[in-house]
């Protein structure tokens, strides 16, 4: 047998035997994985309280182009060689305008053409709804936040809750679905119902309202107490303050600052129960004034205050005198002035070494903690007198010392009084001695009860004398009855208790029993006999005791000037009337008055003495007319 040589057996081509299903294999895979990939659409669901996101390999992501007409897409997770994006790892959606239930398709292709497209199919589910049917189903607080719960938690639109055209944006709760609104911002009033709206708008546009409801705030907290009250001077160092209210407190803002400052001044705040305390720093500023502002106070069920509480206060420097017992004028000769302070005195000060008395004797002395004494010791009548508290007093309460001097200047009373008589019914009838010299003027009111102006200008004049009588010439004295007629001034009678007029009643050459009046014939209008009556007896016994210089009695009404005729009564009258201006009756008298007068007062002191005398008709039977009359009188005084 004939081997044959191994080189020259036929070759068998295999590549033409196997290529072919190889390469039907490899397309009809490659086919099957790109339509899996890229022609079967990938389903997404619109998160309300995330963003929208699903895994999707994108291979040079910067040349693809997404088409969609309700949702915009982007890519994370982006991986890049350089500045130039290789491949991103997820795909995310967003909608273009407020969401809408269903679904929509888009879809993304390098260029935005057909091969390589993606399709996403994006489900947007039921909107978030409101959990409640109504915003609150109970007053709610005017200061902390209101809950809204919601079916889903929604970060995708934005939520705002309107109430009497004011809005505050109501945000996510970390805690649940729920939204929480800000209603501090809206400012509203306690204990007040308001017509509220809650909207929810997608990219600030799109604003659906979800409920329009009424909204009424719980009533306001009220403050039972507190320690500080406004524009109080506080003489110690406090260490702080408290305020207590109606309901137990869950919070409080306030601040401390010096008044007209915007600084503000480092304080800590503590609630416990009902009561909020306040404490200060260790230091603060004496002889400064501060405010304290709670801004907001909220108790345990939301109540909230209506509106700030202020309250401005002073700490004090050192002592100071709030005040004196005694006035300037007037003062008893052996009076007590009692000198207050305005906080306790240091128990160490020796009182005596800081209070002084001039111009009149007076004993100093302590008698408590915020006051001290100095009486007066058998004064000089209308000695001028000064008490003077000189700085340097140490406080008792916060170790400040006075740094000011004080006085007060008074005088001692200048007149003295005496009761000359008795009316009919025993009411007194007080004299007024001003001066010490031997030359008397004499004064006199009211000796008809219905001339009140008489009775008010004598007293006036009496008043004025009191704190002026001082300016007394020497040699010259000054006696004034302002009230002649005790009982017709208390009924407004012209004629006394026993109708009979008191100014007919001196024993004149020409007294009557019966006189002659306005309204005819009083049967004993003079008196049953001259001097009958008490108050008439007492005059004419002053006036015999006194022997006046000249005597100037005041009646009403006709401002008009008359004259005994006796001395020089008519210079003198002439001298008042010039002065107030006033009319003379020296001789037409009765035709003045319309009726003869008999018995009179002043024609009794010119006949029986030889004695001066004017009389004076004021202008109105009521009022006081010492201002006008005050030159005139001074005149008499210097006659």
């Amino acid at each position: 047998m004939v081997k044959k040589n191994a080189r020259n057996r036929p070759k068998i081509n295999t590549t033409k035997k196997y290529t072919w299903p190889l390469l039907i294999g490899a397309l009809t895979l490659g086919v099957a994985v790109y339509g899996f990939i890229f022609l079967i659409p990938k389903s997404m669901t619109l998160a309300y309280a995330d963003d929208t996101c699903v895994s999707q390999l994108t291979i040079l992501p910067g040349i693809h182009k997404y088409s969609a007409d309700t949702y915009t897409l982007r890519v994370e997770g982006v991986v890049k060689a350089g500045e130039l994006p290789l491949v991103a790892t997820t795909l995310c959606a967003t909608p273009k305008t407020a969401p809408t239930p269903g679904n929509a398709t888009v879809a993304v292709a390098p260029f935005n053409g057909w091969l390589f497209k993606k399709s996403f199919i994006i489900t947007a589910p039921e909107l978030p709804k409101m959990q409640s049917a109504t915003l609150a189903d109970k007053p709610v607080s005017a200061a902390l936040p209101l809950s809204i719960p919601l079916s889903t938690k929604d970060t995708l639109h934005t939520y705002q809750l309107s109430v009497a055209n004011k809005s505050t944006p109501c945000h996510n709760s970390d805690k649940d679905s729920s939204l929480s609104c800000d209603v501090a911002q809206l400012h509203l009033a306690p204990g007040t119902e308001y017509s509220a709206k809650l909207t929810r708008s997608y990219n600030e546009k799109d604003t659906t309202t979800l409920i329009t409801d009424d909204l009424k705030t719980l009533l306001p907290l009220t403050l039972q107490k507190a320690d500080i009250e406004t524009d109080q001077t506080i003489y110690t160092t406090p260490e702080g303050t408290s305020f207590t209210f109606d309901k137990p407190l869950k919070e409080a803002d306030a601040t401390l600052s010096k008044k007209d400052s915007s600084d503000t001044i480092k304080i800590q705040t503590l609630t416990e129960g009902a009561t909020l305390r306040i404490q200060f720093p260790e230091k603060m500023e004496r002889k400064t004034t501060y405010t304290l502002a709670i801004h907001q106070a909220v108790s345990e069920d939301g109540s909230s205050l209506a509106e700030p509480i202020m309250r401005t206060f002073t700490l004090s420097g050192g002592p100071k005198v709030t005040g004196i017992s005694i006035g300037a004028n007037n003062i008893p000769q052996s009076g007590t002035a009692t000198i207050t302070f305005d906080q306790p005195i240091h128990e160490s000060i020796d009182i005596a070494k800081f209070i002084s008395i001039k111009g009149v004797p007076g004993v100093i002395k302590r008698t408590g903690a915020t006051t001290a004494s100095v009486t007066l010791q058998s004064a000089p009548l209308c000695a001028p007198f000064t008490i003077t508290v000189a700085k340097g007093m140490k406080s008792g309460s916060n170790e400040e010392v006075a740094d000011t001097d004080w006085r007060h200047d008074g005088r001692i009373i200048c007149g003295t009084s005496a009761v000359i008589g008795y009316s009919v019914k025993g009411r007194p009838i007080v004299a007024y001695y001003f001066g010490s010299g031997a030359t008397t003027i004499l004064f006199t009111g009211a000796i008809h009860g219905n001339e009140t102006s008489a009775y008010s200008t004598m007293t006036g004049w009496v008043n004025h004398l009191q704190v002026n009588a001082h300016k007394i010439p020497a040699g010259k004295r000054v006696v004034i009855v302002p009230n002649m007629s005790p009982d017709g001034i208390t009924s407004g009678a012209r004629n006394n208790a026993n109708n009979v007029n008191l100014g007919r009643n001196f024993p004149t050459a020409n007294w009557k029993a019966d006189i002659e009046t306005a309204n005819g014939v009083l049967k004993n209008g003079g008196g049953t006999s001259a001097l009958s009556e008490p108050e008439a007896r007492a005059l004419a016994n002053l006036t015999r005791q006194l022997r006046p210089r000249i005597e100037i009695s005041f009646h009403a009404q006709g401002r008009l000037v008359g004259a005994n005729k006796f001395g020089d009564s008519v210079r003198i009258g002439d001298i008042y009337a010039n002065t107030v201006g006033y009319r003379t009756m020296y001789t037409n008298a009765e035709a003045v008055m319309g009726y003869p007068m008999t018995g009179e007062y002043e024609d009794w002191m010119g006949e029986s003495m030889g004695l001066p005398a004017i009389l004076v008709e004021l202008p109105s039977h009521s009022g006081n007319y010492v201002q006008s009359q005050l030159t005139a009188l001074w005149k008499m005084v210097t006659i």
